[in-house]
């Protein structure tokens, strides 16, 4: 995500969230409930900092250059940007400031199965996972 949008606020004050996957050919869906974190690039453990690195590489070339845009608000001429995020040479430059790497921690996941009405809830709770039907 982008360190100058709203939301990194919104994280800030409130890290819970949830998120759903649909997956409409199988009928079944996963709600998972937990934490945000937002890794930037002053972040102290290195393998989060590969992680975010890698993810960065990993985004498209239209996505990378947005994050060198200028902050939502008041129109004004933007500054030139690299190119699909990449050197005159055609690498890929680091992440700049503005990139986060945004992570959820599950500690709910709640799966249904819509072809048989199957439900099922797995918890975490101190650091051990357990279902409940």
């Amino acid at each position: 995500t982008n360190a100058q949008s709203d939301k990194v606020q919104q994280v800030a004050h409130c890290p819970h969230s949830e998120m759903v996957w649909w997956f409409p050919k199988s009928s079944e869906q996963y709600r998972i409930a937990g934490e945000l974190q937002l890794i930037g690039p002053d972040h102290s453990d290195s393998e989060m900092l590969d992680a975010r690195k890698q993810m960065w590489g990993n985004l498209s070339d239209p996505a990378r250059e947005q994050f060198w845009w200028n902050p939502p608000g008041p129109y004004h001429p933007q500054p030139e940007l690299p190119a699909g995020g990449r050197d005159t040479a055609g690498k890929v430059l680091h992440p700049p400031e503005t990139f986060l790497m945004m992570l959820l921690w599950p500690s709910r996941v709640d799966y249904l199965r819509l072809t048989d009405n199957y439900h099922q809830v797995d918890i975490l709770e101190d650091n051990t996972w357990s279902a409940r039907p």
